[in-house]
C-alpha cells in the first residue's frame, strides 16, 4: 500500500501499521491526505509526517510544505519493493532495513555515517521519530537529499 503521489520524487518506506484513514481516503490528494492522516491518528503519525516534510522540503518552511505539497509530490510506501519511478528512496527503521537487506549489502561501508547509510539514491535511515532521528541527523540527511 502507498499514500501520496503515484509518481513520487522521494519515497519513504515504512514497516509499520498503516494509519487510520477515512473511508474516502482514495479520493484524497496531497494536502487533504496529509490533513486526514494528522486528524485520524496519534502523535506517531504527526512525527512521521513532520520528519518526512523536514527531509523533503526544498527550503526551511517544512510546515507549509507538509500542509500543501508533501503527499502531492512524495509518497509513503508500506511495501518492501522499490518504486521504480522514484528518484530517491528512504528506507526507514532497522526492522525495515532487513526487508531490503540485499540493497544494503551493496553499500560501501566507508559511506556509512551514524545510522544513515548512503547509496547513490537509497538512504537507510532511522525510523522517523525524534528520539531515533533527531534534527541534527535530519539536517545531515537533507544535505544529502538536496545536493544530489
Amino acid at each position: 500500500m502507498q499514500l501520496g503521489s503515484e509518481n513520487p520524487q522521494i519515497v519513504l518506506y515504512l514497516n509499520t501499521q498503516i494509519p487510520s484513514l477515512p473511508k474516502n481516503h482514495q479520493a484524497l490528494k496531497g494536502a487533504e491526505l496529509s490533513h486526514a492522516i494528522l486528524e485520524n491518528n496519534n502523535n506517531n503519525w504527526r512525527k512521521v509526517l513532520t520528519i518526512f516534510a523536514k527531509l523533503c522540503a526544498p527550503n526551511d518552511d517544512w510546515r507549509d510544505y507538509l500542509k500543501k505539497e508533501l503527499l502531492q509530490v512524495q509518497q509513503i510506501n508500506f511495501d518492501n519493493k522499490l518504486v521504480e519511478s522514484a528518484q530517491t528512496h528512504l528506507i526507514a527503521g532497522k526492522a525495515n532495513w532487513q526487508l531490503f537487506e540485499a540493497l544494503k549489502a551493496n553499500i560501501d561501508a566507508s559511506n556509512q555515517k551514524k545510522w544513515i547509510f548512503f547509496a547513490p539514491n537509497i538512504l537507510f535511515t532511522p525510523y522517523p521519530d525524534y528520539r531515533q532521528f533527531p534534527n541534527s541527523m535530519i539536517n545531515e540527511c537533507r544535505v544529502k537529499l538536496h545536493n544530489n
